[in-house]
């Protein structure tokens, strides 16, 4: 999933690398985002293949210093996630809730980042929803001229909040709603 958000990142942050002010008001876009992309984790433990698609509203902001480093990036409210195996024609829905992005030091690469996303995180049939808060450390890996930062998360949660299965528990449910 984390793939998937850097993936989206780098598509809205199209529309804001050129608009990001020095200072004063944030930088605000409002763009539709939809990607469908294979899952390796889910194939290989699903033993066929699986892909993860996503829909929605991508809703950024990014506030900046007097020195133009950004501060924070707001993506995706409200985005749903579908998950689903084209060889047996199953799939589910669930909405994923919004993710921030804070840069302490501004964007650089090698900057480190703070991931925090709330809300649903995922809703595999069979088992309670993941939701809650979670706080994870992250790291600039590019910066891409007009395009904007790659983030991705560097290790565990630092602070988790909420309900969270254990991700076995997971991956099990989203093979069995999947399977034919």
């Amino acid at each position: 999933m984390s793939k998937l958000i850097a993936i989206a990142a780098v598509v809205v942050l199209a529309g804001l690398a050129a608009g990001a002010a020095h200072g004063g008001a944030p930088s605000r876009v409002r763009v539709p985002f939809s990607l469908t992309v294979p899952s390796p984790e889910y194939t290989a433990e699903c033993g066929f293949p699986v892909e993860i698609s996503s829909e929605g509203t991508l809703m950024v902001t990014i506030h900046t210093k007097a020195d133009g480093a950004a501060l924070e990036q707001d993506v995706f409210p409200g985005l749903r996630i579908t998950v689903s195996a084209p060889s047996t024609g199953r799939s589910f829905s669930h909405v994923f809730g919004p993710t921030t992005y804070r840069y302490p030091d501004g964007i650089y690469e090698g900057a480190p980042a703070v991931i925090t996303s709330t809300g649903v995180r995922g809703d595999a049939p069979g088992i309670p929803p993941d939701a809650g808060r979670i706080v994870t450390p992250g790291l600039v890996v590019a910066v891409i001229p007009d395009v904007g930062a790659i983030v991705v998360p560097t290790g565990p949660p630092v602070s988790q909040t909420g309900h969270f299965e254990d991700p076995a528990t997971v991956v099990a449910a989203i093979c069995a709603a999947l399977a034919a």
